[in-house]
């Protein structure tokens, strides 16, 4: 189970690496921060299309190369799985049925040189058949794995199955023949769970009865656990979207403020608009300053302003002000044009008039 979902687990993560994106690219734009993701979706896509199909044929290598060996037979059912669950299937025409068949002839030639190992064999088996989306088939096949030697490998997504199918009533029986197979504390979880889930039989108290009181007592901590880092996660993400957001909204700010510095300087015949600035730091230390519209990546003009002091400053206009970290990190910004007498506040964070 630990191998499949490591599996499955890197096929993600590399999506996710490979659909990264210039945040600062166009977002005054959205048409073109919409294409922008959708061009990086594409990119991603076709970057991990490649990686499983190279993936795929370094697996059909080593059963080549070693028949019979049960480890590359199940990682070649494993690969298939994976271009029916990513839909390479169907995007790169593969052919589907030929590769179960080359899957299958791997796993029983394994079978044959390894008959301790056939409960192992039949569940790749049928887990291959619910990613293939033949899943009737899928339950007779795991079946005859739990029949071999009952597994929490084949007994979770067996359940699910017979659940799926109007079957829930033979779910507990399974889930009792499994349970002598865990190996640790991550099985154990994910068997009970599962049991729990497919048998509907929650609260744990009634649903886990058959487990024991000590199963009982290790699901409920567990789940108390993951309720506590979920719920800790999800602060987080909504902390990270608040902040984005209002970046997002400073930096619309910033442009409407420019527009309607530009639309009055034009308004009013001035043959080029400028600005000239009177500026006062109220702070107590030493402030970092940048003039122009983005401190961290742009071009512009870099200063500071002692505590305490006046500086004034002029050019063509207008021109965002932004207090910087030692990073060069904007922390506060304003847009400067016509003539403007503005203070750093004591926070040493922002702008006030002066």
């Amino acid at each position: 189970m630990k191998r499949f979902c490591l599996l499955t687990a890197t096929l993600l993560a590399s999506v996710a690496a490979a659909g990264c994106f210039n945040p600062y690219a166009g977002i005054l734009d959205p048409a073109a921060m919409q294409a922008q993701q959708a061009q990086a979706m594409a990119d991603a896509q076709a970057q991990n299309d490649a990686q499983i199909l190279a993936q795929l044929e370094e697996s059909r290598a080593a059963v080549k190369a070693s028949p019979g060996d049960m480890n590359a037979a199940r990682v070649l059912a494993q690969r298939v799985g994976a271009c029916f669950i990513l839909g390479l299937v169907d995007r790169k025409k593969i052919d589907g049925e030929a590769a179960i068949a080359e899957a299958d002839a791997a796993l029983e030639e394994a079978t044959k040189k390894n008959p301790d190992q056939t409960a192992e064999a039949l569940s790749s088996k049928g887990i291959l058949r619910i990613h293939a989306k033949r899943n009737a088939e899928a339950i007779g096949i795991l079946e005859a794995s739990m029949a071999a030697r009952p597994t929490v490998l084949a007994c979770v997504p067996l359940i699910k199955e017979l659940d799926d199918a109007g079957r829930s009533g033979e779910v507990l029986g399974h889930c009792k023949k499994a349970r002598p197979a865990v190996r640790d504390d991550e099985d154990r979880y994910t068997l009970l769970d599962s049991c729990l889930q497919h048998s509907h039989g929650a609260p744990a108290e009634k649903g886990l009865a058959w487990a024991g009181q000590a199963d009982i007592d290790f699901y409920n901590q567990k789940t108390s656990e993951f309720v506590q880092r979920n719920a800790a996660y999800r602060a987080e993400q909504e902390a990270h979207s608040a902040q984005m957001r209002a970046d997002f909204d400073a930096n619309r700010m910033r442009a409407d403020q420019e527009r309607a510095a530009r639309s009055g300087a034009s308004s009013s015949g001035g043959g080029g608009s400028t600005y000239s600035l009177r500026l006062h730091n109220s702070c107590s230390r030493t402030v970092k300053l940048f003039f122009g519209d983005n401190p961290k990546f742009g071009s512009g003009t870099r200063t500071s302003l002692g505590s305490n002091s006046t500086s004034s400053y002029s050019g063509a206009g207008p021109k965002t002000v932004w207090i910087v970290d030692d990073r060069d990190q904007g922390i506060s910004s304003f847009v400067a044009s016509g003539s403007q007498s503005m203070q750093i506040t004591s926070s040493c964070a922002g702008f006030s008039t002066y």
